[in-house]
């Protein structure tokens, strides 16, 4: 059985959505359980018969990637990923990819000051 609990939590909203993929004799069923976080769960199936692994399997992908899309995360904090426009801060030193030198410079410019 494979479960994922993802979370939704901004401004009063506190909420909770479940996404099971169960195996049912040699087939699989995806269920899901939504609600507000510490009340009852609503439940319902996304299978209403059992198929094969690999259709319950994108199944269950697709809905927990519905799920995150709309601002769920699988953290109990259930704070959604928010995107910045921030500017990029530039440290002010570049960084240098290292080319192989000889023993000598490397000796001349360990010892240079500069």
């Amino acid at each position: 059985m494979q479960t994922i609990t993802l979370y939704y939590r901004e401004g009063s909203s506190d909420k909770v959505y479940q996404v099971s993929l169960e195996p049912r004799a040699d087939q699989f069923v995806v269920n899901f359980a939504f609600g507000r976080r510490g009340s009852t769960l609503q439940t319902g199936t996304k299978t209403p018969s059992p198929v094969d692994y690999e259709t319950a399997s994108r199944l269950f992908t697709r809905l927990v990637k519905e799920k995150q899309a709309k601002g769920y995360s699988p953290g109990e904090a259930g704070t959604p990923y928010a995107h910045t426009d921030k500017a990029v801060q530039v440290a002010g030193i570049a960084p240098q990819l290292l080319n192989p030198i000889e023993a000598e410079e490397a000796s001349r410019l360990v010892s240079d000051p500069a």
